[in-house]
């Protein structure tokens, strides 16, 4: 079924440079990026009333429909350098090191402006993550200590708040605005982040030990020993249940974690700067709950920086436009095997599972 033009509103619409238009408006945005025109301003106030908007409002239609200036023709600097310079188009990012004086307030920093619909050629965020990562992996091997077959639930809570840790010092690393939020805000971060990391970091490892992990449950009567074993010796004194009832309880949640989750993630064959570039806008949220309004402008901006670079990275590369949906696709499935994460939590703690403190804080972080 063909949906309508997003600039327009036109019945027949397609692909044209990004965004979902019909042919009208394909041709307009072809026309504007090939214009000399300059100094165009709008005029929709000095038109007639029920005319068609005015050339600046309806190019602006176009790019907040996806349609990237990019695409009209390779070598684009000249005219993305003349792109119109208004404050309601712009991203305000800042731009301080952490070299940055430790007195300097947030209202003080250096910005600059750069236009939201521009492809970033610069992907040194996501690489420089990229290579924290590929850092500390030492540092994440030692985190279980053990076979993951033979680990309960209680030492994964302890060893996932040591990797959202480790993943947190990463971020800081590369953006060192973090570290000048207040403590509230940096919690609550960690808080909104510890799910969705655990849910993308199981895809990551069990991606990379995809034959290690299918070793341990040859039957099975092995995988459903895993599962009992992984609840049962987490259990508190004298509040243990039978076998069967820890799997009819618990069972269906690694289920949907393995097929809903990890697998469709390990599906799309994520390279690292892939995967980073997901962790990163799941940390850099801007809708995440209990946090400041300077917080969430931040995550917002940051954000932005990391999806013009992700779409930098496809265009060098010449991959096609879906990828880069797909990618962004997969925030959406995290957000609904968050959900399930929390119900998993409620469940542990209404069957006496030893958790962390800090999980007990997530289940509770909506009702603050």
């Amino acid at each position: 079924m063909s949906t309508s033009c997003r600039v327009c509103g036109a019945a027949d619409s397609e692909p044209h440079f990004g965004g979902i238009t019909c042919r009208a408006c394909a041709a307009f945005f072809r026309r504007y990026f090939h214009s000399k025109k300059s100094g165009i301003s709008c005029t929709c106030e000095t038109r007639f009333q029920n005319s068609h908007p005015c050339r600046e409002c309806r190019i602006q239609k176009c790019l907040d429909a996806g349609m990237n200036p990019e695409k009209v023709q390779h070598k684009r600097e000249k005219h993305l350098q003349k792109a119109p310079k208004q404050q309601n188009d712009m991203e305000v990012i800042e731009v301080t090191s952490s070299s940055s004086s430790g007195s300097q307030s947030p209202s003080s920093h250096s910005f600059i402006l750069i236009p939201f619909q521009i492809t970033s050629r610069d992907k040194s965020n996501i690489s420089r993550v990229v290579s924290r990562w590929a850092d500390v992996q030492g540092k994440r091997s030692m985190l279980y200590g053990k076979r993951l077959d033979e680990v309960t639930y209680y030492e994964t809570c302890l060893a996932t708040k040591n990797d959202v840790e480790i993943m947190l010092s990463v971020i800081e690393m590369i953006f060192p605005q973090l570290i000048e939020l207040s403590t509230w805000d940096k919690n609550s971060l960690l808080r909104n982040f510890y799910p969705k990391w655990a849910l993308l970091v199981a895809a990551i490892d069990f991606e990379r030990n995809r034959a290690v992990f299918e070793g341990y449950c040859t039957t099975i009567v092995d995988y459903y020993g895993m599962v009992i074993k992984f609840y049962s010796q987490s259990m508190y004194d004298n509040c243990q249940i039978e076998p069967n009832e820890i799997l009819r309880i618990f069972e269906p949640y690694h289920r949907y974690y393995a097929f809903d989750l990890a697998l469709p993630i390990c599906g799309k064959d994520f390279n690292a700067v892939e995967y980073m570039a997901v962790a990163l806008m799941a940390f850099f949220d801007g809708a995440h709950t209990n946090i400041s309004s300077e917080c969430a402008d931040l995550c917002h901006n940051v954000k932005n920086i990391v999806l013009r670079e992700l779409r930098g990275y496809y265009a060098d590369r010449n991959v096609e436009e879906m990828r880069f949906i797909e990618t962004i696709d997969v925030l959406q499935l995290m957000q609904k095997g968050e959900s399930k994460f929390q119900e998993e939590l409620l469940v542990c703690e209404m069957n006496n599972v030893h958790i962390h403190d800090d999980y007990r804080l997530m289940i509770r972080e909506h009702n603050y």
